[in-house]
């Protein structure tokens, strides 16, 4: 083995694993932020924010509900308009 092989492979390893120990990172964090829903009841207002802007809604005739089954997130958003609107 010469002395050029000897720090290449070790610089590769190296390279690989703080490479791997990134990857990690990255998807522990991907997977935490995906979990968290303290967004949710900003979302929430946000959006009963703009339907008042068109008709009169109560804050309790609207719900918001994030869903998530594998690799799919789904956001529900339900709202009861008035009669006479």
């Amino acid at each position: 083995m010469s002395l050029l092989q000897f720090f290449k492979s070790k610089q590769s390893e190296c390279s690989a694993s703080v490479a791997k120990e990134r990857l990690q990172i990255l998807v522990a964090h991907e997977r935490l932020s995906r979990s968290s829903h303290d967004f949710l009841p900003a979302m929430k207002q946000d959006i009963l924010d703009v339907i008042e802007k068109y008709f009169q809604v109560a804050d309790n005739t609207i719900s918001v509900r994030l869903d998530n089954e594998g690799d799919c997130s789904t956001l529900e958003v339900n709202v009861q308009l008035p009669e006479n609107s």
